[in-house]
């Protein structure tokens, strides 16, 4: 019997989902080649495998999200981490280390590092859900976008559950927090291998540990208040009072004392110009109207604030050269 067919048509995938895939591995890989180049031998290997752990990390915290009935993926794929597609978890890793880069390089404070890769990647995936949920395609006979929010949820923030982004905040909070404290026990123990190892094992786990603790059922949804799911009030409240917090702390330290040429750092602006670039032409060369105004808003909003702090380190190298 000729299962080529079969086959053919299982590994077949819509040509903006196959984009997306190519494009989420060159810009994982590219920041792999980052973490090699930007680092010393002692600190070469923990950076590169901080990336992989952050791969186990988030496909855990993704197959726990699909098995929990909150979304799920189309199998329709080039490459899976079991139900999920692998190339989400490396854009899901390419943003997170932007991020992180970012805050490290403007010598932002340990503590406020961790507030700065969540609103980032909360303003990356402003732009990337709409576009992702949205860019639709026939599977089987079914609609389906690059990921699909189950039915029962009220989908109001273009197209998308509130929660989710506070859900994606905690996702990068967590783990550049366990990140943050596993480097400062290995620069203490100076630098034992066994920290370095123990550390990259333990913040995948403890960060998953974390995701379904109590603790983030209550951000996330106010629960016990409220049940989860129930209370959209109390989703938009916490968001709110998230966001207000993580801007507040921005703005109280956005005077960064950092002196870089960002021509020596690519990979803190050309990742989320990247990946806005891409949301927009696919926004539009797919018509998904309800991602018009996401993926020029909140893009504008993050590359203005980085731009804010490139124009300001550009002036103060500047007066240094004269």
């Amino acid at each position: 019997m000729d299962y080529r067919p079969e086959i053919l048509e299982y590994l077949s995938t819509p040509g903006s989902w196959a984009i997306a895939e190519i494009l989420a591995f060159i810009l994982f890989f590219y920041c792999v080649a980052d973490a090699m180049r930007q680092n010393d031998n002692n600190t070469r290997i923990y950076r590169v495998l901080e990336l992989f752990g952050f791969i186990v990390y988030a496909g855990l915290f993704e197959n726990l999200g699909v098995l929990s009935n909150t979304y799920n993926y189309s199998l329709d794929r080039l490459v899976m981490v079991g139900v999920v597609p692998l190339s989400l978890l490396m854009f899901e890793a390419v943003i997170f280390y932007s991020a992180l880069r970012f805050a490290e390089i403007m010598k932002f404070p340990k503590w406020v590092i961790p507030f700065v890769v969540g609103v980032l990647a909360v303003l990356q995936d402003m732009t990337i859900d709409p576009v992702a949920v949205f860019d639709l395609h026939n599977i089987n006979g079914v609609m389906e976008g690059r990921w699909n929010w189950t039915s029962h949820y009220d989908k109001m923030f273009f197209g998308i559950p509130f929660f989710n982004y506070i859900g994606w905040f905690l996702l990068m909070f967590y783990y550049t927090f366990l990140i943050q404290i596993g480097r400062n026990l290995y620069d203490k123990a100076k630098r034992k291998k066994m920290v370095g190892i123990s550390y990259i094992i333990a913040a995948p786990l403890l960060g998953v540990a974390l995701i379904l603790s109590p603790l983030t059922r209550f951000l996330l949804f106010l629960d016990p208040i409220y049940p989860i799911h129930t209370s959209r009030i109390a989703e938009i409240g916490m968001l709110s009072l998230i966001g207000i917090i993580s801007i507040a702390i921005l703005f109280k330290y956005r005077k960064r004392d950092a002196i870089v040429d960002i021509k020596d750092y690519p990979i803190i602006w050309l990742i989320p110009l990247i990946l806005h670039v891409f949301d927009i032409i696919l926004a539009f060369s797919l018509k998904i109207t309800i991602a018009y105004i996401p993926v020029f808003l909140f893009a504008g909003i993050h590359i203005g604030y980085l731009l804010y702090y490139f124009i300001r380190t550009r002036l103060s190298l500047k007066q240094i050269e004269l």
